[in-house]
């Protein structure tokens, strides 16, 4: 279980990457993520390093992002290890004009501490809710 400012710390970095999407801030994003952060996107292969930076860059660089609802969901820490899970819906908007798409999902956050004391994102997948039939 998490501590109540364990809770609150980690659901702070998590609405800061979600402001730098929607903001288009890449030097915040990055802040939120550990080096050695992997993303696991739906639909796609994991990526880390400088190919999961450059991917993002380009996410940010190309797609308006415009989050209809985002819900914070369980927290948990166990040692210097915490997850995080939510729930989304996001509206994403081509820069160069397009149909936008709307996706309702959920994901997950793995994170761990630095050596300051700071939580930082090691592991984040997401995917979609099915559509209802």
């Amino acid at each position: 279980m998490a501590t109540d400012s364990e809770t609150a710390a980690i659901t702070a970095l998590v609405d800061q990457e979600v402001r730098a999407l929607s903001d288009g801030d890449m030097h915040a994003y990055e802040e939120a993520l550990a080096p050695e952060a992997v993303l696991m996107p739906p639909n796609g292969h994991a990526r880390g390093g400088a190919e999961l930076r450059q991917w993002l860059r380009e996410f940010i660089t190309n797609f308006v992002i415009e989050w209809l609802t985002f819900t914070h969901g369980d927290t948990m820490v166990d040692g210097a290890l915490g997850y995080h899970t939510y729930a989304y819906s996001w509206r994403v908007t081509p820069r160069a004009g397009g149909e936008p798409t709307v996706a309702h999902g959920k994901g997950l956050h793995v994170l761990k501490r630095d050596d300051a004391g700071a939580w930082k994102i090691v592991r984040e997948t997401w995917n979609a809710n099915p559509s209802p039939s």
